[in-house]
């Protein structure tokens, strides 16, 4: 692993530019394409909120989740590692998908789910292959991949496990898109592996026993705090607030 790790690492070039890749980023990765706005200045407060967290405990993969689908916890994610990857350019910063059932990464960013961690996990891919370079910038990432019959098998099974520690090793920040926690036991199962959790709530919508629901569900993982999405200064989904 250590090997096709540092194989993925030193892979170049940009994104799928061939047959199923759109290249068209959803405009809500305000990171991107409003780097000025409102929205991508409260996506790098929460880096820096993050990173004050580190400065006192380790937190080298953190897990981003909801309490049920629609939320926001994909923009979130995929906004917080490209912010990363320009505050800190430096580092190594991974991007998983690990949302088997419903992915929305590649999606969001424009390019295909596959090959990723479905092919991975099932021996049907090196890494290499299945790690993808955004653009110009550093950040790593690891799609999906193709829906399996049985996600929660593959998410834990022992391959998942050697996976996360390789990543451990050659990363300096990895962080996961997990499945909505309350449907599936998927969210839990990864959230306990991770260093910090992240609960992204969507304002107006999820209600307060939803959230509460959600937590129970992710007993033994570390909650280290919330994001708040659709509030009044968060139109089109942005990041409100962190706590």
């Amino acid at each position: 692993m250590d090997q096709t790790m540092e194989k993925a690492q030193n892979f170049l070039g940009r994104v799928d530019e061939g047959p199923g890749a759109r290249n068209e980023v959803d405009r809500r990765v305000v990171s991107l394409t409003a780097p000025a706005s409102v929205g991508a200045e409260q996506y790098r407060t929460l880096f820096y909120r993050l990173e004050r967290m580190r400065a006192l405990r380790p937190m080298k993969v953190v897990a981003f989740t909801s309490a049920m689908p629609g939320e926001g916890k994909t923009v979130t994610t995929v906004n917080l590692a490209l912010t990363a990857a320009r505050a800190a350019p430096e580092r190594r910063i991974l991007l998983i998908d690990t949302d088997l059932r419903r992915s929305q990464v590649a999606n969001v960013l424009g390019f295909k789910n596959t090959p990723g961690l479905s092919e991975l996990l099932q021996g049907e891919c090196q890494l290499a292959e299945a790690v993808r370079r955004f653009r110009s910038t550093r950040l790593a990432i690891v799609p999906a991949g193709a829906a399996p019959e049985e996600p929660t098998q593959l998410l834990a099974s022992r391959r998942m496990k050697d996976f996360l520690q390789a990543v451990r090793d050659n990363f300096d920040e990895v962080y996961l898109d997990l499945p909505p926690s309350l449907p599936f036991a998927d969210a839990s199962i990864l959230a306990a592996q991770s260093d910090g959790t992240v609960m992204v709530i969507r304002a107006n919508v999820t209600r307060t026993r939803q959230v509460q629901q959600a937590i129970e569900h992710l007993a033994g993982a570390a909650i280290v705090g919330c994001v708040l999405n659709g509030g009044p200064l968060a139109t089109g989904g942005y990041l409100k607030a962190y706590k």
